[in-house]
């Protein structure tokens, strides 16, 4: 028997009842009747925790069992789905394994599932909507970041001479290329690849090189970032990483809104520490080909970092490699082409 609170069938007021018999012969014995009445049950809640679990008769009638009523042993409900969920949640063991499963399962999706999905999602993309993103890129950052360039038209065309010198000894595996200056402003000494085969270079950054080899090395690596569709796949990862958190936290579309919307804008400023290897290897290649010093943007990047104040060491964290290990892997790879074409000419 169970102990409890009925409603009469269109009415919200509670009286004392109780409960007995069992599946397919209740009884209901309210306090306010002498006899108790047979009722047809129709319906019993879903066991939430703190919330009591209601019985809805055929007449419309509700009864409310106390939080500590079992009622799924009371009707023999011991094997339904609601009650053997409600037995694992008690299990403090099975919650904690479920938990950590979780916790793998999500970290496998952002750190494998989420970069491989971005990889296909960019090698896919119409070459229509890549040049929009570019476009809508470059305007973005020129109203927030950047400003008309400053530099004199001769060392302009000099700039320009360079970047088609070097465009021409790019693969053709992607967009056309093309040479943006602007005067950095906030982000000062940098350059950065857009979607769609724009590259751009700060003012800061020029005067900073101390030779235009230095200045080759970087435009290299900015065309990797491109040929490798690396803006691409980093605003696809955004995509991917915001619709996990809206999934997870359970309201995905605003958030959604507001990556499509600033992605593309904010995304391609950074890398991962894969793709600056990546670019940093391509810069290598290209520049060999071009006959030009693959090592001399490697020298840049040194004053580039002293001047933010930062360390050429890699840290544990870092989105980017170390300047020291940067420098490394690219004497190393400037060794292997040497070798690899000692032994061609054999």
């Amino acid at each position: 028997m169970i102990d409890g609170r009925y409603f009469p069938p269109g009415s919200s007021r509670a009286v004392a009842a109780s409960l007995a018999g069992g599946p397919g012969r209740l009884a209901l014995k309210r306090e306010d009747e002498p006899q108790a009445q047979a009722v047809v049950l129709m319906s019993v809640s879903d066991p939430l925790a703190g919330v009591p679990r209601k019985l809805t008769f055929a007449d419309g009638g509700v009864f409310e069992a106390p939080l500590e009523a079992d009622v799924d042993g009371f009707l023999n409900m011991g094997g339904s789905f609601f009650a053997r969920l409600t037995r694992l949640e008690a299990n403090l063991g099975l919650v904690a394994a479920a938990a950590v499963v979780t916790i793998g399962l999500v970290f496998a999706i952002y750190r494998f599932g989420i970069p491989l999905l971005a990889s296909g999602a960019a090698a896919i993309t119409p070459p229509p909507i890549v040049a929009a993103m570019d476009r809508g890129t470059l305007e973005t950052v020129d109203r927030v970041v950047f400003s008309p360039s400053e530099l004199d038209e001769g060392r302009k065309q000099e700039l320009q001479a360079m970047f088609d010198e070097l465009a021409g000894f790019a693969d053709d595996a992607g967009p056309a290329l093309k040479l943006q200056l602007r005067r950095g402003g906030a982000i000062g000494a940098n350059a950065l690849a857009l979607p769609g085969g724009t590259i751009v270079v700060t003012d800061e950054l020029v005067a900073l090189a101390a030779s235009d080899d230095e200045i080759a090395g970087v435009i290299a690596h900015e065309i990797g970032h491109v040929r490798e569709r690396h803006s691409l796949q980093q605003i696809y990862r955004v995509l991917g990483i915001g619709f996990m958190v809206g999934l997870i936290g359970g309201d995905a579309s605003q958030l959604v809104d507001d990556v499509v919307t600033q992605a593309s804008a904010l995304q391609t400023l950074v890398y991962s520490r894969e793709f600056e290897t990546h670019a940093d290897l391509y810069s290598v290649a290209l520049m060999a080909r071009a006959g030009r010093d693959p090592l001399a943007f490697v020298d840049l990047l040194d004053r580039i970092v002293r001047a933010a104040g930062g360390s050429d060491e890699t840290g544990w964290l870092a989105t980017h490699p170390g300047t020291r290990d940067r420098r490394e892997a690219v004497r190393k790879r400037v060794k292997e082409l040497g070798e690899a074409g000692e032994t061609a000419r054999n």
